[in-house]
């Protein structure tokens, strides 16, 4: 067998879709769901943000070398950038307020009744508005189930 497995002669691609265009439609699906996951568990959005845009560059750049498109690489980078920015805020808020999520965390914990988990937000909801600058009642308002 004088050809490798799975290569073909001279060593191109197997049939199918060019490299740039799958590599774009990975961005694609990795910027879809950096923007997806953001929302449920922000760090592994943030991971799959920096992932789509890294994947998408690299479509970009085989699909220029290769005088070819890379469909997808462009959303993708957007999507993974809107998805890094939103769980980069994320983080960068919870470790702002880290003292304040684990006292209401401890609090929560420690509450056996709806009466004493009332408590913790009344205690700690007002401390989280005031530390960001929020008018009061701002998280509540919004609905934060933390």
């Amino acid at each position: 067998m004088s050809d490798r497995q799975g290569q073909g002669s001279g060593g191109t691609a197997p049939a199918g879709r060019p490299p740039a265009e799958r590599t774009g439609m990975r961005a694609l699906w990795l910027g879809g769901l950096a923007l997806l996951t953001t929302f449920f568990f922000f760090p592994l959005g943030f991971v799959l943000g920096i992932a789509s845009l890294v994947v998408g560059i690299r479509a970009q750049r085989l699909a220029r070398r290769a005088s070819a498109t890379a469909p997808g690489a462009t959303a993708g980078i957007v999507l993974g950038s809107i998805g890094l920015a939103i769980s980069l805020l994320a983080i960068v808020t919870a470790a702002y307020l880290a003292r304040e999520l684990d006292g209401f965390n401890k609090c929560l914990n420690g509450s056996n009744t709806v009466a004493d988990r009332q408590a913790c937000h009344d205690h700690y909801y007002p401390k989280m508005d005031e530390k960001l600058r929020l008018p009061k009642g701002t998280i509540e308002d919004l609905g934060v189930g933390l």
